[in-house]
């Protein structure tokens, strides 16, 4: 083997090496910023559910987990008893106001959390509206229903309405054989 060679392979392995420390330190990095990203203490998510809006969580249900990144905070409940279905409550709220339209804002917003909830792979399509109470001001909640790839069928409704501090999107999304409308009147209506 040439000494040219040997130098081109010494220079490949120390960067192949470079590579993978820097991989490794920016998996670590990820790992501990999405770590400090979803908040699981109660405590702290009852802190960040207070920051969004005031509410009464429905009976049966509990806050999974919550989130305050950048300003835009999340909380997400569900049933407490996993084997009781799958139905997911989400609030997201983002700092002041952006000058969006409120229409496109809400889609975008719909959009992502459907993706977190796993239901991204679901087909959902505007199947109508629903007016609804929220903190005394009416909303309008779009209705969607599809079906995810492995022939389950999926109902949301979702709305923006004025939360503590900023916008606040409300998406419920759930099973169609687990919806539990009496859950999600009650949820709609302590919202304060």
């Amino acid at each position: 083997m040439s000494r040219s060679t040997r130098i081109i392979l010494a220079v490949m392995a120390i960067a192949l090496f470079m590579c993978c420390v820097a991989g490794l330190g920016v998996a670590l990095l990820g790992t501990r910023l999405v770590g400090r990203a979803v908040i699981t203490d109660p405590d702290r998510v009852a802190t960040v559910s207070s920051q969004i809006a005031d509410f009464q969580i429905p009976p049966g249900y509990e806050q999974m987990f919550a989130s305050n990144v950048a300003g835009v905070k999340m909380v997400t409940l569900s049933p407490a008893d996993p084997q009781a279905g799958f139905m997911v409550i989400m609030l997201l709220q983002l700092p002041a106001p952006t000058g969006s339209n409120q229409k496109e804002m809400e889609r975008q917003m719909a959009r992502a959390l459907t993706q977190q909830t796993g239901a991204g792979s679901a087909d959902l399509e505007v199947t109508g509206q629903e007016q609804v109470t929220i903190k005394g001001e009416t909303v309008a909640l779009t209705v969607r229903d599809g079906t995810t790839q492995d022939g389950q069928t999926l109902h949301q409704v979702s709305g923006l309405f004025p939360g503590q501090g900023g916008p606040t999107l409300l998406v419920i999304t759930g099973l169609t054989e687990d919806w539990d409308q009496p859950a999600v009147d009650r949820f709609v209506a302590s919202i304060r």
